[in-house]
């Protein structure tokens, strides 16, 4: 009876195993089409709670706060990654708690990464780029007014944190500082043709004109 238990109990863990494995992995039918790929397990899938036991694992066991940190980063990008995938499922009703997510971890990375150690923040800024090339490049493929709101805001946002991380690394790390500078423009020149689009209010343009403005200051 206890060798039957003990069977059991074996398999069970090894599915679950088997089905966190699969919850990351990005095959290659899904990774061929960019750099950043789409997500297997996305907010629509009925396994996504594993997907967030797993990352309270993953923080939970993280040794160091640049750990802790680099696990923020990858969190990040798997939020960009289900906002493909929701895309990709017509789910665009939730991208907008997904990206109220990849908000949250933006703080996190900011609030954990060490711009001292070059390497953890060439491996922010790396990331961070993709995300925000392929966020603007999702923002062409949707038509829903909320998903778009919502991806104008992530893009604004991430301008912002982009903005007050080269202020903290420009002068350690003049080259990561300018690769992430020439995403933060991309995002000036986004927000600002927005600002002119007609397929917003007269309030909406007032706002993403003053954030263009903005996200074009440079410090002296």
């Amino acid at each position: 009876m206890y060798n039957v238990q003990f069977t059991i109990r074996l398999i069970l863990l090894l599915f679950t195993f088997y089905i966190l494995h699969f919850t990351f992995y990005i095959f290659p039918a899904y990774a061929q089409a960019d750099a950043i790929g789409q997500a297997r397990i996305h907010p629509a899938s009925p396994l996504y709670f594993l997907k967030s036991i797993r990352e309270n694992l993953e923080l939970k066991f993280a040794g160091t706060t640049n750990i802790k940190a680099l696990r923020q980063i990858e969190f990040s990008t798997r939020r960009i990654r289900e906002v493909k995938s929701l895309v990709s499922v017509s789910r665009a009703d939730l991208i907008l708690p997904t990206l109220e997510r990849y908000s949250w971890h933006l703080q996190e990375i900011a609030n954990l990464l060490s711009p001292l150690d070059s390497g953890f923040a060439g491996k922010a800024a790396g990331e961070i780029v993709l995300q925000m090339s392929t966020l603007q490049t999702v923002y062409d493929q949707i038509s829903n007014p909320n998903a778009r709101m919502s991806i104008r805001l992530a893009i604004s946002r991430l301008s912002e944190w982009e903005g007050k991380f080269i202020d903290k690394i420009s002068q350690m790390h003049p080259l990561v500082a300018n690769e992430l500078n020439i995403s933060k423009l991309s995002a000036c020149t986004f927000l600002s043709k927005e600002a002119s689009s007609s397929a917003l209010n007269e309030v909406e343009r007032m706002v993403y004109s003053e954030r263009a403005q903005k996200c074009q200051t440079v410090k002296q």
